[in-house]
């Protein structure tokens, strides 16, 4: 079990089921989701994908500094909620990205990526047929692995 680099259509799934539910498939594909420098990993048990994340070059600057990468598209399988999965998936994430980056989160998440290390940045603002959402970063510190 842990933490795996894997394809684009590895982690469609996962997405359309928990971020994108009702709406088209095609809904689950981000700009910038093929390019070079984008890394797709999952979180695997047993064989199998119980949940994902994307990792993409888009750099933003956050009380005055850069931040180069942003987390999308972080989806756990609902079946398994609340056994943890999602928290040693993003410590992983942590661990492997090695820096700091930033993620626009939805409300309903802003508890869980807080108690992962993560702080608000600003006001909520909502994303059309999504919802609200908050920014967030992960500040990387010394000694924070």
């Amino acid at each position: 079990m842990g933490l795996e680099q894997v394809a684009l259509r590895d982690v469609i799934p996962l997405r359309h089921e928990v971020l994108r539910p009702g709406l088209s498939i095609e809904t689950c594909y981000f700009e910038g989701d093929e390019a070079q420098t984008t890394r797709h990993f999952a979180w695997v048990e047993a064989g199998q994908i119980v949940s994902v994340a994307t990792v993409m070059t888009s750099p933003r600057q956050i009380d005055g500094e850069p931040i180069s990468f942003q987390l999308r598209g972080m989806a756990t399988d609902p079946r398994l909620s609340g056994k943890g999965i999602g928290s040693q998936f993003l410590q992983a994430l942590h661990t492997e990205l090695g820096s700091s980056w930033w993620c626009n989160a939805r409300e309903v998440a802003v508890r869980f990526y807080e108690r992962n290390g993560l702080i608000r940045v600003g006001e909520p603002f909502n994303l059309p047929r999504v919802g609200p959402h908050y920014v967030m970063v992960y500040k990387k510190t010394a000694g924070s692995e």
